[in-house]
């Protein structure tokens, strides 16, 4: 009498294995989410929200509501491998969140009133307190090892591109300054350098990552 054969579904043991490590992602990312969430959130509310912020108009609101959602949880679900869209839906999240940010941050320039001074101050506070936010949120991704998750390195610039627009809405909370001449290069110009700066750092630590892994393979 022959014994049976046990085979082994392969299939099914990669299914397991993908779950198994988005359980841990997920285990991973939620703490994060509420600890990001409470240190941003606790710093604007210290330094204070704009006084205009509830008289803008109804749709930038919504607009930079659905600003937080792409930044705290849609960019760093992807680059965590959380969530796997389509290339045309990651290229469609690209250019909606630059569209939405130009949208949702320039309105009625009122910075004429105030003074060539004032706008040259405020300025420098806002890009301050957007290196402040960033940098903030950029030390927690890499305590939490939110940039060796995935070995794609495409992951890096979704989890950068999560932290320069978090940096980016919280000051678009604060600063009542609208206007294109103070925007641009105090707050989307600066944002954008963020993101390129925390890339770079994402990128070294990436493959940093994976060079250590290599070495431990290798020992084993």
């Amino acid at each position: 009498m022959t014994e049976p054969r046990h085979t082994i579904d392969a299939a099914r043991l990669i299914v397991a294995d993908l779950e198994s490590g988005q359980r841990q992602r997920r285990r991973h990312f939620l703490p994060a989410l509420a600890i990001v969430t409470l240190a941003v959130g606790g710093a604007m509310l210290m330094m204070g929200l704009r006084p205009d912020l509830l008289a803008q108009p109804w749709w930038q609101l919504v607009l930079q509501c659905l600003l937080w959602v792409l930044c705290l949880i849609v960019f760093p679900a992807i680059g965590l491998g959380l969530m796997f869209p389509s290339r045309g839906v990651r290229i469609g999240l690209a250019a909606g969140a630059v569209g939405l940010t130009l949208a949702a941050t320039l309105g009625v320039p009122h910075f004429q009133a105030m003074g060539a001074d004032v706008h040259f101050h405020l300025g420098g506070g806002c890009g301050l307190m957007i290196t402040v936010y960033a940098t903030m949120v950029l030390l927690m991704g890499l305590l939490s090892g939110a940039f060796v998750q995935r070995r794609k390195a495409t992951a890096v610039y979704w989890i950068s591109a999560g932290i320069s627009l978090t940096a980016l809405t919280a000051i678009t909370w604060q600063c009542p300054m609208t206007g294109a001449a103070h925007v641009v290069p105090s707050h989307l110009g600066v944002a954008a350098g963020l993101m390129l700066g925390t890339s770079l750092i994402g990128v070294f630590v990436h493959r940093r990552g994976l060079r250590k892994v290599g070495r431990q393979v290798e020992r084993a």
